[in-house]
């Protein structure tokens, strides 16, 4: 870098001349019509230093080339100057001096005046510069401050498997945005794929605290918060979450996880009449149950079919517990049945042994109709009703008797033990082996064993009951089924009867008055 002044040559940077002390000018390079412009004036002023110019051609020949250069009047050198050679005023060094000096001058005002052409140019590039700096600081703060940069970030972190990094993201995402459900639920899931399950139902148990979310995206806190508990088995949480929650459509769809109290089918109250007392729950599980007031538990009985409320006082206490094992309060009701209870039926049969056949006769002994079992247990209106005398069977029996009035009302139960033994040499048996053989020997069947042409399996026999025919005896009654090659057994519509005594084998039928008849299978 040269001085533009002295012309020493500097290094660059330099801001004053070395050699002689002269401010460094920074200046654009100039173009080729401008150092031509600069040339064309100094040549015309080294014609007037010479003296072949004349004074009126220090100033712009064509004021409107705009390519001349205006010389200011303050720049001409006077003649007495370049006359001093000829009158002795100024040597010639110093004549060289004056003459370098006005040429300086002249070069520094074309510098200047071409800086300030160039000054728009430079006001452009300042502007791009500024404009670039803008945008740059820009796009800086926009990295800095903008919610939806840190989201992206934490997106790629997770993608790559970043979790840590991508939650430290949304949280500075948070700081800017707030709690949006976007940022709450990248946030639960990415806690998720770390395994930390519990962070992520508190960041989303947070959301639904701070009820800012819309009716859409709490449904979707909640969908996600059950499938975590569901997953972990924590059923008991999910109904205690759920229990809280004021979305109705949240809580019918995830029903099955909650536990209400049962509800009974009758309020409390007093009544004239028997109560079929039916209980329901709001989901699969099984309701428990009391009768006496007594809390129950999963001891207790289990409710399966209405309760049948008679004469009394009754406290049912209930429990439901649903599948997932989540139990619910204990819900209590009273009743009081004021009933008059019928009379019980009269057996006419005392208990005891018999060696004969025997009929067992009963009355209601009232308003009412009679049911019965023979195997112990209690009788009700789902028991054999008694119609009429009931034969009593071989071996042991334990009757049991009731009357239920028209409004439901069960009278005390009466109770009769049998042990019959018939005094015979002719057993059950031999009476099914005599059918047999009589079927045989007409061709019925083709075996001993029960095999017929008629059907693919074997028929066998089995002992109902003793029958009294009139006139005729007692009998044993075989009714006859069907075996078939698939496993299962089918009852037909013949019955067989077989005289107790004598063993002979019949058909038994029914005329279209209902009386019994015989048809012999032998002879």
């Amino acid at each position: 870098m040269k001085c533009n002044n002295c012309g020493y040559e500097m290094a660059e940077g330099h801001l004053y001349c070395e050699k002689c002390g002269a401010e460094i000018r920074m200046v654009p390079d100039f173009e080729p019509e401008i150092e031509n412009s600069i040339t064309e004036a100094l040549s015309t002023v080294a014609e007037e230093i010479e003296g072949t110019a004349s004074p009126s051609e220090t100033v712009d020949k064509d004021p409107a080339n705009k390519n001349d250069a205006i010389i200011p009047k303050d720049m001409i050198i006077p003649k007495d100057i370049y006359s001093a050679k000829d009158v002795g005023g100024l040597k010639n060094n110093d004549y060289e001096d004056e003459r370098d000096l006005q040429k300086n001058k002249l070069s520094r005002f074309f510098f200047e005046r071409e800086q300030r052409k160039g000054r728009p140019a430079i006001r452009l590039i300042s502007f791009a510069v500024i404009a670039l700096a803008v945008i740059f600081v820009t796009v800086t703060l926009y990295h800095r401050f903008s919610a939806n940069y840190q989201i992206e970030m934490a997106r790629e972190y997770a993608q790559e498997g970043n979790y840590e990094e991508a939650i430290d993201f949304l949280e500075k995402a948070r700081m800017l945005q707030g709690d949006a459900f976007e940022i709450v639920l990248l946030e639960a899931g990415y806690y998720e794929q770390m395994g930390e399950k519990q962070k992520a139902v508190d960041v989303l148990i947070k959301a639904l605290r701070n009820k800012h979310l819309t009716y859409e995206d709490e449904a979707r806190a909640y969908e996600n918060i059950v499938a975590i508990f569901d997953e972990e088995g924590r059923y008991e949480d999910i109904a205690t979450l759920l229990s809280s929650c004021e979305n109705e459509e949240v809580v019918n769809h995830f029903q099955k996880y909650l536990a209400f109290v049962p509800e009974f089918g009758s309020e409390s109250g007093n009544y004239d009449e028997v109560i079929l007392l039916t209980m329901s729950a709001n989901t699969a599980g099984k309701i428990y149950y009391t009768l006496d007031g007594s809390n129950p538990n999963e001891k207790s009985d289990v409710y399966t079919a209405p309760l049948f409320l008679e004469s009394g006082e009754y406290q049912v206490a209930a429990m439901f517990v649903n599948d997932y094992g989540v139990k619910s309060d204990i819900v209590r009701s009273w009743y009081m049945i004021n009933l008059t209870a019928p009379k019980p039926p009269e057996v006419f049969l005392a208990s005891g042994d018999y060696d004969v056949p025997t009929m067992i006769e009963v009355s209601a002994g009232g308003a009412g109709t009679v049911y019965y079992t023979i195997d112990g247990s209690s009788p009700g209106k789902d028991s054999l009703q008694y119609t009429g005398p009931i034969t009593m069977p071989l071996g042991k029996s334990n009757f049991k008797f009731v009357t239920i009035s028209e409004e439901g009302v069960s009278s005390e139960v009466v109770s009769r033990s049998f042990d019959f033994t018939l005094k015979t040499d002719v057993t059950v048996g031999k009476a099914v082996d005599n059918v047999v053989q009589a079927l045989y020997a007409r061709k019925v069947l083709t075996d001993l064993q029960g095999h017929s042409t008629e059907i693919k399996g074997k028929f066998v026999f089995q002992y109902d009951t003793i029958v009294e025919i009139p006139n005729l005896g007692y009998y044993y009654v075989l009714s006859e089924y069907v075996d078939g090659d698939n496993g299962v057994r089918t009852k037909t519509e013949r019955l067989y009867a077989v005289e107790v005594y004598t063993g002979a084998p019949n058909r038994l039928i029914y005329d279209e008055n209902g009386q019994m008849g015989l048809i012999p299978l032998t002879g």
